[in-house]
């Protein structure tokens, strides 16, 4: 190849990002609470084979059920310290997940690649790829080459030695053999590095000629490698004008002569040496003929073969690496009517049900799954599951979806086997068959054992019973939904008052879930004015809080504070009496102005999503600046609070000019106004003095 290693980082990364739905995100939010997306997301990815899925994962886990990798959730425990507390496991951000590949121990994910690594037969092919192994296999040959004088050996291992792969450019390939090399072997040898000199300065022909030379070498070693050397010139000569500046393929500048040569030459290495020195190598770069060819049959084909044939030593690439060749060079311009691997035409189908998919102009049909049902011949069940998708993801028809789908069994859930039931739940709940869809969710859990399957089981069942107002379930003592992070979410947004003083008073509940349960308790009393409930429940503090519920039952006096307040009891207390209370409803502000809004009670999640429907104990939309505007709009008010909220509110829009305190859009003038106010009518204060701007 004519490229250096930053034009194949350009290749390789325009490849990537040329497809929708390869994984491209920069940085994800928290996981939204459900578990059907009808768009491509990968920072809400799912353990079932789901069209929203990143094509990799859904290849992924059908190859966990194959047992060639093992897939989980990595949470290091400095990810896990740093995690959300209401932060679910499922659905998941595609980055933070983990393969195990059978004898090669953890893949993260990253790219793994060596100059002596052989990776060129994961499809770059390049021809400097491989020249520290190709210098260290030619060292063995000499040295184990019994008619080779030993002077000769070391003249030609220093000659090969000498060599200086030049590989961005194609330079002169002028080489001359050295003196002393007499026998008819330690010429062959000669040969070779002339050879290896011309491949590797570009220059095709000559180290065509060369190697084809050798063909008939009474030298085992010579022989083998020489034919598997024509098939990588002639690989490296058809692929010379077929990349742009920024690496991007132009199929129609690949020589198709030389590719279809390549092919024959790997081929006949192949035939005649099945098991040889190459022949892993060999099948890889047929992969690379395949995609340069646009082959796309032939090409799903290899990829099939090569991940199902995963032993030690049949691939020289691990087969997470084999995942993101696929989805690169299969994936990303993919044309269906070529593709008749059942594994990749099953990945390519769930795209295409997106309502986002890669070319939504063509959409996929009812009438497209049917023509492809010849083609699932080997694996019909496979089949069914995306006829099952189909009519829940695109047409909309539920009651058709679960007359394609099994029964559960008492089987242990295989990934596949746990998609299909998933489908049953989701077309249950499409059908609005809850007691159904209640049922199964349970009896799928004993059988969930592979990672993240008890996770989104538990999100599923959860959502049922707040949809179905059952939400107390999720807290009776024998409910299977132990997940802290669900549990969380409940008690923020669903759960009643008497609801959330059970989670504190029961021993046996997460302690973390206790502390969210308390503040949103007292959170939700003090800014939606339950002022009496909230000097009740302030007894059920612990004697030692945490520092999340210390403001709640400090004096009031707090070291980030420009303004005097009471503690909270008695701001309470003022305002049971006197809801109006300047200085006490400053003091709530200051409440959220330093410690902040925790556990996202100003932010509801969609109506769809965990936490989203009716609350039993619904707050306010909180927002210091209308606090500030009652104490503005109250000309009784103290002067000091009077003037601090003036201050406040006009330091809301700093320095951005957008509101910080609440989704108020106040004009500019009248921002101005509050200024001239503060300066006229309070200019002693210190507000005053130390406020110079308004935004």
């Amino acid at each position: 190849m004519l490229r250096n290693r930053c034009v194949l980082g350009f290749i390789f990364l325009s490849l990537i990002s040329s497809v929708s739905y390869a994984s491209g995100d920069y940085g994800c939010g928290l996981p939204r609470g459900t578990i059907f997306f009808r768009a491509y997301d990968s920072c809400n990815s799912l353990p079932f084979l789901s069209p929203s899925n990143d094509s990799r994962l859904n290849l992924e886990l059908l190859l966990i059920d194959a047992g060639k990798l093992t897939g989980i959730l990595n949470l290091s425990s400095e990810n896990t310290a740093s995690r959300d507390l209401a932060q679910l496991l499922v659905p998941f951000d595609l980055e933070s997940w983990q393969l195990q590949e059978p004898g090669l121990g953890t893949d993260t994910g990253s790219a793994k690649t060596s100059a002596n690594s052989n990776d060129y037969a994961q499809g770059e092919g390049s021809r400097c790829t491989n020249a520290g192994d190709g210098l260290e296999a030619f060292n063995k040959a000499v040295n184990t080459a019994a008619a080779l004088p030993k002077e000769e050996s070391t003249i030609l291992i220093a000659a090969r030695s000498a060599l200086a792969p030049n590989c961005s450019s194609t330079t002169n390939s002028n080489w001359n053999t050295p003196q002393g090399i007499h026998s008819a072997l330690g010429r062959e040898f000669a040969v070779y590095i002339t050879g290896a000199n011309a491949f590797y300065s570009g220059d095709f022909l000559a180290a065509l000629n060369n190697f084809k030379s050798l063909k008939n070498s009474a030298n085992p070693w010579l022989k083998e490698t020489s034919r598997y050397m024509v098939g990588r010139t002639l690989l490296n000569s058809a692929q010379v004008m077929a990349f742009g500046q920024w690496g991007d393929l132009q199929l129609s500048n690949v020589n198709k002569d030389n590719l279809k040569d390549a092919e024959d030459a790997f081929n006949s290495y192949l035939h005649d040496f099945p098991h040889g020195i190459y022949s892993v190598s060999a099948r890889g770069l047929l992969r690379r003929v395949y995609w340069l060819g646009d082959d796309q049959a032939r090409l799903a084909e290899a990829f099939d073969r090569a991940l199902a044939n995963s032993e030690k030593g049949a691939n020289n690439v691990t087969i997470h690496d084999l995942v993101q060749e696929a989805d690169a060079k299969l994936l990303a311009s993919v044309k269906i009517d070529q593709i008749r691997s059942p594994q990749f035409l099953a990945i390519i189908d769930l795209m295409r049900m997106r309502s986002d998919g890669p070319n939504p102009a063509t959409p996929l049909t009812l009438a497209d799954l049917e023509a492809q049902k010849d083609r699932f011949a080997s694996n019909p069940a496979l089949y069914k599951y995306l006829l099952a998708a189909f009519h829940i993801y695109v047409d909309n028809k539920p009651e058709q979806a679960l007359a394609l789908l099994p029964n559960l069994t008492d089987a242990r859930l295989s990934y596949f086997a746990f998609s299909q039931q998933t489908l049953r739940v989701l077309a249950l709940d499409a059908s609005k068959q809850f007691d159904a869809e209640h049922k199964l969710l349970l009896q799928m859990l004993p059988s969930a054992k592979l990672p993240l399957q008890s996770e989104q089981l538990q999100l599923a069942l959860a959502g049922l019973e707040l949809r179905t107002e059952h939400v107390d379930r999720v807290f009776a003592p024998d409910s299977p939904i132990r997940d802290k992070a669900i549990r969380t979410i409940l008690v923020e947004y669903s759960a009643s008052a008497g609801m959330l003083r059970q989670r504190i008073k029961d021993p046996k509940e997460n302690a973390d879930v206790i502390v969210a349960a308390l503040y949103t308790l007292l959170y939700k009393e003090l800014t939606g004015g339950k002022y009496q409930a909230f000097q009740a429940d302030l007894t059920l503090l612990p004697s030692h809080p945490s520092d999340l519920l210390a403001p709640f039952v400090d004096n009031g006096e707090s070291k980030n504070s420009e303004y005097r307040c009471p503690s909270l009891r008695q701001v309470a207390s003022t305002l049971q009496c006197d809801g109006n209370d300047a200085q006490s409803l400053n003091c709530i502000g200051e409440l959220v102005r330093i410690y902040g809004v925790h556990y996202g009670q100003d932010s509801v999640p969609p109506k769809t999503d965990l936490g989203g429907s009716n609350s039993l104990f619904p707050g306010i939309d909180y927002s210091r600046l209308d606090a500030y505007l009652n104490v503005i709009a109250n000309k009784q008010a103290d002067g000091q609070a009077r003037a601090y909220a003036l201050y406040r509110a006009v330091r809301c829009y700093a320095p951005s000019g957008n509101n910080g305190c609440g989704k108020q859009d106040i004009p500019l003038d009248t921002r101005k106004q509050w200024f001239q106010m503060l300066q006229k009518e309070y200019p002693g204060t210190t507000w005053a003095k130390s406020l110079k701007y308004y935004w």
